[in-house]
């Protein structure tokens, strides 16, 4: 069903836009593009502006919002589930900002670090940035076997912090490099100029961190019962979290190269999935990829429309929308939270 719905809300979301475009043309073009399926369609009454409008400039836009909301939901399911605790996700333990930071610094000093692959590299530079600012916190949070929930939070704030100033400082200082003209709205989240050579490069990542991700959610049921019961139970506590950290961190890296910090996808997606399906993360690690795909898919059709003259960053629709449903969390752990 959610696979369904997601089929759904792209086809309604490429309907979205200033340009005028009917279902009929966009499911033609659409079919165009399906092998064996394309002899049989006929597109002499789709103008070829509209084909355009919808292969070039929406359906990768589209498309971007889904992979970006799925690696973010993936990851904020890692997080949750390897520390426990419903407030963790890749924005609040400074991976967003580690992996912004490390991108800034590849596009800065490009030439010297001889980036002649283009965003490939961009990636593990960024992924690079991200692992640095997760380690970081993780040991920061670190007593002993267990990680402490409070520090694990506070130590992710103070390295938010702390790496938005440094990548502020470096904007700042060369701010006349032509990578960077657009560093401040690209900061607020958003899928402006995306294109399809963006979307190749991230999708092969975020799908084998999923993949890989999935494979892992037998011990996060465990580690879910306790670091005690999940070593009595044959799970190698430390290498899970570590490795789930890397995966995590490498989504986050991914996705952070074409979308810029969007917040509270990864927080708010698996928790209120969690709400609705359980704790399993078989199911839950799965259900929240889509479902973060089509949050993200619609928070990006509301920004291009939302002004009706300019197009707000897609940051500040999940922001509008994540700060009460976070309130709400901070509400709710007052009292009682089962992961």
């Amino acid at each position: 069903m959610l696979i369904f719905a997601l089929v759904v809300v792209i086809i309604f979301c490429l309907n979205i836009g200033f340009a005028p475009i009917s279902f009929s043309d966009i499911l033609a073009i659409l079919g165009k593009q399906i092998p064996f399926l394309n002899g049989r369609i006929n597109l002499s009454t789709v103008s070829s502006v509209n084909q355009v409008i919808i292969l070039q400039i929406r359906l990768p836009r589209v498309l971007a919002g889904a992979v970006v909301g799925a690696g973010l939901a993936a990851s904020g399911v890692m997080y949750q589930g390897v520390f426990r605790n419903p407030m963790a996700d890749s924005f609040l333990l400074g991976a967003s900002a580690g992996a912004y930071l490390g991108y800034t610094l590849a596009i800065i000093y490009s030439s010297f670090l001889f980036l002649w692959l283009g965003l490939g590299l961009y990636q593990i530079v960024a992924f690079i940035g991200a692992a640095f600012a997760v380690s970081i916190v993780y040991s920061l949070a670190r007593v002993g076997n267990k990680v402490q929930v409070t520090t694990l939070l506070l130590a992710g704030l103070v390295m938010n912090i702390f790496f938005l100033a440094i990548q502020n400082l470096f904007a700042l200082r060369y701010s006349t490099l032509p990578g960077l003209a657009g560093i401040v709205t690209w900061l607020a989240g958003g899928f402006t100029n995306i294109t399809w050579i963006d979307i190749i490069a991230v999708f092969p990542v975020v799908l084998f961190g999923i993949v890989i991700g999935y494979f892992f959610t037998k011990d996060l049921n465990m580690l879910a019962m306790g670091d005690d019961t999940a070593q009595h139970l044959g799970v190698n506590t430390e290498r899970v979290r570590q490795a789930l950290l890397l995966l995590g961190s490498l989504i986050t890296a991914a996705v952070v190269c074409i979308s810029g910090i969007i917040g509270f996808v990864g927080l708010i997606i698996p928790h209120l999935t969690r709400l609705v399906i359980g704790p399993d993360h078989r199911i839950l690690l799965p259900t929240s990829v889509i479902v973060g795909a089509i949050f993200l898919i619609l928070c990006d059709a509301l920004a291009r429309v939302a002004t009706g003259v300019s197009e707000l960053p897609v940051g500040v629709i999940t922001a509008i929308i994540g700060t009460p449903v976070f309130i709400y969390l901070l509400r709710r752990r007052k009292t009682s939270y089962s992961l």
